[in-house]
């Protein structure tokens, strides 16, 4: 009677277990939100004109990949991420988002494939990737139905020819698809740009000059041409001006030989004048130079770069200057004032769009990451699911259906402490990565704020690279001692770029070999050396000193950071009362993240920090971080 009993209590213990996992897997999606189809048509408006807006919709669409009518629209959600990251020159980025639509792409979708396939050929050919430009091609060839996205992939293969200086096939080529493409004027003007760029290469300037008229005179009057098209012919015409076999007679020559038709052309007849101005400027002929000029800025308005203005006009102001033209002058100087603070305030915003849609791009890699959780939560649901169903249907045996569902019971759990300590890594380094962003980016608008284009410029080339090493790095529970070795040398050198007046710094290590390829939690040593420059050196009215070495003593590798900043006391007495209240995350995640590992791996990583010199004003900091010289068991 009371195994009886015992059983009914079991199979209503299960019944109720799985309704509950049934709620808990049941899809998020609200019935009275807007539909993924309407926000990917959003996304997609808004993807050219505020690109941050577009990714947070986007966010959107992936976080309910559960519902079935979102998850069919992720191919085409990560093309338009991949298109936004590759519009402001985020190329892996980009790469990245293509492929990852490609994996959610149907099969049956042959041009969808087509489309992305195409994409990634043509970041393949910006980095020069002959080879994976013309596979992709080639799948983008025979995965298509559509004529128009062949042709595309066709071009594609042609200019890897061009890339590759394989003239004669290249225009072999260009003549069978002109005369296909008889018909079409926005295909020929295609084309003939891409004769020019052959000729030039094949240093026939005439044929070249020849086929950019071409161009022009092929293109449509009776619509826009695509902006895309438009700057292929610059570029183009850029190229040919830029072999340094054609004499600035030559240049002259062809210059005066091209007939624009007024529509399209306004930009480009501005751009090219001053390119002529600069030309006859060289030549010694000062009436050509003012002739040019005066066309040039005829043909400026709204719609011309400020950027191309202010060069026009500081060249104008410049030359009325030294001919005694006052009044000119003057006038020039104004319009050229006023161009180029438009010209920084554009840079400006430019700049801060870009560093937004880095922001957002972290949001997403956030979602996926949740997303990634939820599935193995989900799948580890169904698990129990169905280990549960076969225990109901061998209730009938007893006590071997309880052995069986005990068993099973103990082996989830113990499943799901691993899972649990995994999912806290994870936490932790997903925390870690917004603190580090945000004390980098208020770098970037340190600099943005004093109008040192320069400097943010190269600040912001070399934080990228530490970002795509940072987010890489983030997505794994360790990474080798060279890797970890080449971000904080960057991380370094950034931080001295900012406070190269407030401290000089040495990076040593002895450490070679297999030695390098030991495994260590990302982002481990960092957060010391920011500590080093933010709260101990940054405070000196002389110049400090920082020393980051890396050497062996045993089965360990010792990492020694050392300052002669404030220490930690005076440090903390400088703080104000906001800055006592809140917590050091770097730090704190720091610990935490290394009782984790030690944990679940089974590691001794440790940690010591003390001061340097107690008898000196500056005391300084010593802080060490032993690394032992084992590998991981994952």
């Amino acid at each position: 009677m009371k195994k009886t009993q015992y059983i009914f209590v079991i199979i209503g213990f299960l019944f109720s277990t799985n309704l509950v996992a049934q709620k808990k897997i049941k899809s998020p999606y609200n019935s009275k939100r807007q539909t993924p189809a309407a926000m990917l048509d959003e996304a997609q408006r808004l993807s050219e004109d505020s690109p941050s807006a577009a990714i947070k919709v986007i966010e959107k669409i992936i976080s309910n990949k559960n519902d079935k009518s979102a998850y069919a629209l992720l191919d085409e959600a990560y093309f338009i991420l991949g298109k936004i990251y590759e519009d402001i020159n985020q190329n892996d980025l980009a790469i990245e988002r293509y492929k990852t639509a490609l994996t959610y792409t149907s099969r049956k979708d042959g041009d969808q494939q087509a489309l992305i396939y195409y994409r990634l050929g043509i970041l393949a050919l910006e980095q020069e990737n002959k080879q994976n430009a013309n596979i992709n091609f080639d799948k983008c060839i025979n995965l298509s139905t559509d004529d128009l996205q062949k042709y595309q992939c066709e071009t594609g293969k042609i200019d890897v020819l061009i890339l590759n200086n394989e003239n004669d096939l290249a225009l072999a080529e260009l003549n069978r698809l002109q005369t296909l493409k008889s018909n079409d004027s926005l295909a020929l003007v295609q084309i003939e740009t891409r004769k020019s760029q052959v000729y030039s290469q094949m240093d026939d300037f005439t044929n070249a000059a020849l086929s950019i008229q071409n161009a022009y005179n092929t293109m449509p009057q009776e619509i826009d041409l695509p902006e895309s098209d438009m700057d292929q012919v610059e570029k183009t015409q850029d190229k040919l001006y830029e072999n340094e076999k054609l004499t600035n007679k030559k240049k002259i020559e062809i210059q005066n030989s091209l007939e624009y038709k007024d529509k399209n052309f306004r930009g480009n007849i501005a751009k090219e004048n001053f390119r002529l101005s600069k030309i006859y400027e060289e030549e010694n002929d000062m009436e050509g130079m003012v002739y040019a000029l005066d066309i040039s800025k005829e043909y400026i308005d709204e719609s011309t770069e400020t950027k191309l203005i202010a060069d026009v006009y500081k060249k104008s102001y410049e030359y009325n200057l030294k001919a005694g033209n006052a009044d000119a002058a003057f006038t020039d100087l104004d319009k050229y004032i006023k161009a180029k603070e438009q010209s920084i305030t554009e840079l400006e915003t430019k700049l801060k769009q870009e560093v937004e849609i880095v922001k957002s791009q972290k949001s997403i890699d956030i979602s996926q990451s949740d997303i990634k959780l939820q599935e193995k939560e989900n799948d580890l649901m169904k698990s129990q699911l169905t280990t549960q169903r076969i225990v109901i249907g061998l209730l009938s045996l007893l006590v071997l259906a309880s052995l069986v569902f005990f068993y099973f019971l103990n082996r989830n759990i113990k499943a799901k402490k691993r899972a649990n300590q995994l999912l806290e890594l994870k936490s932790l380094r997903t925390q870690m990565n917004p603190h580090f962003i945000f004390n980098a980016l208020n770098s970037v608008n340190n600099f943005i704020a004093k109008n040192d284009e320069k400097a943010a410029n190269k600040y912001l080339s070399e934080f990228s690279h530490l970002m795509r090493m940072v987010l890489d790095y983030s997505k794994q529970d360790f990474i080798t001692l060279r890797e970890e070795i080449e971000l904080n040398k960057l991380y370094l050198k950034l931080e001295h770029f900012r406070f190269r007046d407030k401290f000089d710094y040495t990076f040593e290590s002895d450490i070679d070999g297999q030695e390098l390829e030991v495994e260590v939690p990302p982002m481990l040593i960092q957060p010391f050396i920011e500590n080093a420059v933010w709260h101990g050196l940054r405070y000196k009215t002389e110049t400090g000193k920082l020393s980051v070495s890396f050497t062996k003593e045993k089965n360990d590798i010792i990492v020694t950071i050392t300052d002669d900043g404030i220490g930690r006391k005076k440090s903390k007495a400088l703080k104000t009362a906001n800055q006592k209240n809140h917590k050091s995350t770097g730090l704190n995640n720091v610990s935490n993240r290394l009782a984790v590992l030690n944990s679940t791996y089974n590691k001794n990583f440790s940690i010591y920090i003390s001061d340097l010199d107690d008898s000196k004003e500056n005391i300084g900091t010593v802080a060490k971080i032993i690394l032992p010289i084992t590998s991981t068991n994952q």
